[in-house]
């Protein structure tokens, strides 16, 4: 089974962290998880009640696209054009036609997505989502097939483009488009049948914590067994390694624990910190508290909010069958994106929207075609963490006497962020490096030895990312930092921190043009990744702390 960039990519939609996984209706099929811990993660989505004709009809979705025939046939179609030898034009067009199918199903799937997601114990649903799931997966190496191809061909700087070192390697050995259909449906299902074991354990209510973390370590190991150290973070397009992970690891836990908890005192200290829970926007469309702030940030963020507010890309729901989370999700097709949250809490509901605005704010100013999408999340997430960040300058307005606490609550929950990342980094880097030498118990024993620290409550069952997406879930922890660099700047200087969000908005995080730290440097950013960077960082929020 090895790893597939389609299937990393449809998991990353995240957007947001989660330590904790919610209950799976269907243990036959993959089922990409959203949620966290609501009692230590204070901001993720909200509770803004949709009007029911809003619910019902908004979003047409039409199944014809997951037909992977028509797509074989078109990838056969340009086979045959490259074997006659047709004329240059001939092939492009054929290239951009596969391209726009690619979008069109893409998008489909996104709408697909939110339509589920709304009625989330919809077992139907669930089904009906997955055929465009498993489509799009397979889709994805049906065009590598004949990109490959292509490359291969004299039409090979037609192509240079579309494919690169990842796509040879797991596409090596494939014959015929055929063989690249079956090897990818076999792939697809060899997922499943993993991560179907995977929820399988985290469902049985029967098994302790103990029994559950040490089958799903066995999992883990054999889901593992196609990565090494490098496919683990090139898959997500990084220019940082798993080694320098580990050793900014050790100062994470020295530097920022104890700042974590600093922040925890002061908060409790607050006499009006039960304020922050109880905190509404009186039945208001969160989405238009930002659209009435968004002009005095910037011109661009405001057209952004009219987008999004117009045209009612964004679906809000607390029905009780919604799916408890957020998501934003890209509209190649229309280079557009579509923003989700369910029932979590109306205390949230703002910080939520704020975040999902910021990655489609971002996707306004990406068109990358869906099929060359490279998940560069380390990007992605400054694009919406910023935004946040940017927006509490306007909190002593929208909450007035809660707005101290949720200041504070803002700051915890990055860098809580921060910290569970490198966690669960140094935990999946290490699994990764010494898994040939590694059992079950010992992938147990090292993720408790690791999180002790912080928090001993953690279990590894509860973190569907490690098994849905393995190697991601640093890219919280590396996006987090850089989101406080604009934290920093706010305090002694708002115009270059709104300076600097606006350049990482407008960086794609899907064309592959930027790495982590190219995107940094060139957007004014310091450079994150190093001890003396935590170290000052450690010290600014600790500062911030005392000024409350």
């Amino acid at each position: 089974m090895r790893p597939s960039r389609i299937s990393a990519l449809l998991t990353a939609i995240v957007l947001y962290a989660s330590m904790i996984s919610c209950s799976d209706n269907n243990t036959y099929v993959p089922r990409i998880q959203r949620d966290r811990d609501k009692d230590k993660e204070f901001s993720i989505g909200q509770s803004y009640a949709a009007d029911d004709e809003d619910i019902i009809d908004e979003i047409e979705v039409s199944d014809e696209l997951c037909d992977i025939s028509d797509i074989e046939e078109k990838v056969q179609l340009l086979i045959d054009h490259i074997d006659d030898q047709e004329d240059e034009e001939v092939i492009k067009n054929d290239i951009q036609f596969l391209l726009d199918m690619y979008d069109k199903l893409y998008e489909a799937h996104t709408n697909m997505e939110v339509v589920f997601y709304r009625n989330y114990s919809d077992n139907d649903l669930e089904s009906e989502y997955n055929k465009f799931y498993r489509a799009a997966f397979v889709a994805e190496d049906l065009l590598a097939h004949g990109f490959i191809y292509g490359y291969n061909s004299k039409y090979k700087k037609l192509f240079e483009d579309l494919v690169d070192e990842d796509d040879f390697t797991k596409h090596a050995g494939e014959y015929d488009l055929e063989d690249a259909r079956i090897e990818s449906e076999a792939s697809f299902d060899d997922r499943s049948e993993a991560m179907s074991s995977y929820y399988e354990i985290t469902n049985n209510n029967d098994l302790s914590n103990k029994e559950k973390d040490l089958q799903c370590a066995e999992v883990l190991l054999d889901l593992l067994s196609d990565y090494n150290t490098d496919i683990l973070y090139s898959q997500y397009d990084r220019d940082y390694t798993g080694d320098e992970i580990l050793e900014l690891s050790d100062t994470v836990k020295k530097e920022l624990i104890p700042v974590y908890n600093k922040l925890i005192d002061k908060y409790f200290d607050m006499p009006n910190w039960a304020a922050s829970y109880y905190t509404d926007n009186d039945g208001s469309d969160p989405f238009e508290i930002i659209r009435e702030y968004a002009p005095l940030l910037s011109e661009d963020i405001s057209k952004s909010a009219d987008i999004i507010c117009n045209e009612k890309l964004y679906s809000i729901y607390d029905n009780a069958e919604a799916f408890p989370g957020a998501f934003t999700d890209d509209m190649p097709y229309q280079k557009k994106a579509r923003v989700f949250i369910g029932n979590v809490g109306e205390e949230n509901e703002l910080n939520s929207a704020i975040h999902e605005f910021g990655h489609f704010h971002a996707c306004l100013y990406d068109d990358t075609p869906a099929y060359l999408f490279k998940n560069n999340m380390d990007i992605a997430e400054i694009q919406s963490q910023g935004l946040e960040l940017l927006f509490m300058q306007f909190y002593d307005d929208i909450y007035g006497d809660a707005s101290d606490p949720k200041k504070i609550e803002k700051v915890m929950d990055l860098l809580d962020s921060v910290i569970c990342g490198f966690l669960v980094g140094e935990f999946e880097y290490t699994v990764v490096r010494d898994m040939d030498n590694m059992t079950p118990q010992d992938v147990v024993d090292l993720f408790n030895d690791i999180f002790k620290e912080y928090s001993p409550y953690y279990n590894l069952n509860i973190i569907p990312h490690i098994f849905e997406s393995p190697g991601y879930y640093i890219s919280y922890a590396t996006s987090s930092l850089a989101a406080f660099d604009i934290f920093e700047d706010m305090q002694k200087n708002p115009k270059k921190a709104l300076e600097q969000y606006e350049k990482i908005a407008k960086t794609s995080y899907n064309s592959g043009e930027y790495t982590f730290r190219m995107a940094l440097k060139e957007c004014g950013f310091s450079d994150v990744l190093t001890k003396n960077y935590i170290s000052e960082l450690a010290d600014e929020i600790s500062n911030y702390a005392d000024s409350f």
